[in-house]
Formats: structure tokens, sequence, C-alpha cells
């Protein structure tokens, strides 16, 4: 650190600055400290601990830097990594189980359901936004991103076009643990909490509760 003056009187102001190695060569430290002194005492308090001040932040700043250069090279190595045949295999069967899921019941954009329910917002997304942001719905992002560069809304959460209750009791359960696919996933697959094994979705309407119930069981359990 760099101070202004190295005699110090109470009311005086003075200016301490990170050191930087490399100062000498027409850099500048990014930041500075105006402090005024209190008293004499304060004084040499304050010029006493310089050294260990400037110790101290010289260590903060290399592991931020090394926090920041590990950050980098994960993300780099994460893009550089070839994934495994397996992985490859999986990623291909869970996507035909996303588009499964959209072709059999079908989907909604955020403007075909302001459409349907007749908004007269100029932000056509607001009503989605809105029951997304109440957890009365969940969207997830379309699987084909060459055409659809947003998120969809699974059909089976409407009846008439508005939120099916159920759905926001089921989101509530799971709160906020499961990311959109699986939650659509979690609606469309047999679950050993319902009888027969039914799907959650084939229930929503007749049988609300059962779903909701099932859902609190299944979280309770993802929790543990």
């Amino acid at each position: 650190m760099a101070k202004t003056a190295s005699h110090m009187l109470q009311g005086d102001v003075f200016t301490v600055q990170p050191y930087r190695a490399d100062r000498g060569h027409g850099s500048r430290a990014g930041r500075a400290f105006v402090l005024e002194v209190a008293d004499e005492a304060a004084s040499s308090t304050l010029l006493a601990s310089l050294p260990l001040l400037d110790r101290l932040l010289g260590e903060k700043i290399a592991a931020v830097r090394e926090r920041r250069m590990e950050e980098m090279v994960d993300f780099m190595a994460a893009r550089m990594l070839a994934p495994s045949v397996v992985e490859l295999e999986m990623a291909q069967r869970l996507a035909q189980r996303h588009a499964r899921i959209l072709n059999e019941f079908g989907f909604f954009s955020a403007e075909q359901l302001a459409d349907a329910n007749g908004s007269q917002a100029s932000n056509r997304t607001a009503l989605a936004d809105n029951w997304r942001k109440r957890r009365q719905v969940f969207a997830v992002p379309h699987p084909d991103k060459a055409a659809r560069e947003r998120d969809v809304y699974p059909a089976f959460q409407f009846e008439n076009g508005k939120p099916v209750k159920a759905v926001q009791e089921v989101l509530e359960a799971f709160g906020g643990r499961k990311a959109p696919w699986k939650l659509a996933l979690w609606f469309t697959s047999n679950n050993g909490w319902l009888a027969g094994s039914a799907r959650p979705v084939d229930l929503l309407i007749t049988d609300p509760q059962a779903v909701i119930d099932a859902a609190r069981r299944d979280a309770e359990g993802s929790a543990a």
C-alpha cells in the first residue's frame, strides 16, 4: 500500500492503494481507499497495520485470481471434452423422451396462452410469465433450438386455457428442486404411489389429490 503522507495528524486525509508489482510499468491499481485520521492513537495504529493489510490484500487478490483461472479452465475444458459413447446414447434417449412428451400432449407458447385467454396486454408473454412466477405452471426449453429459441408450456398443465390447480400444488411440493424437464418427466412417467402405477398426468383432472399426495411423497424421498 502507498500513503500520501508519512506523518499524519488528526483531521488529515490520506489515500491507500493496493500494491501492484507492475506499477512501475505505467499500470495503475484499480481501486483506492481514502481514510481520515481521527487522532494520534488511530494514526499510530493505522501506520502499524499497513504492512499486514498489504500482505492480506495481496493474498486475497492472488486467491481471487487463482479461483478465476480455475473457473476459466473448467469452462474451456467442458467445451473441449468430447462426450463418451455412453453419454451420447443417454443424451439421445433423453432427447427422444422430451420430444415424445411434447408430441403426445402438445404445448403452448406464451403468446398462444395470451390469445387463448383474451389478454389485451402489449407484452404477449406477461400472462404466462405471471403464472410461471407464481409457480402455477412451468415451462421447458423447446428441444428444436434451430426453430425455437424460447420456452414452451406442456399443454397438460391447462384446462380451457387456464392452469390446472393441482399442477401448482405439485410444484409447491417439489419447491424448485426439480429442473423443468425433470418435472415434465415426473408428470408423464408411471408412479408407484398411484393406483396401478398410473402416470400423474392422467389423473390431474379426475383425481388431483392423489397426484398431489404422490408429489409430496416423492418430494420427501428426494429431500431425505
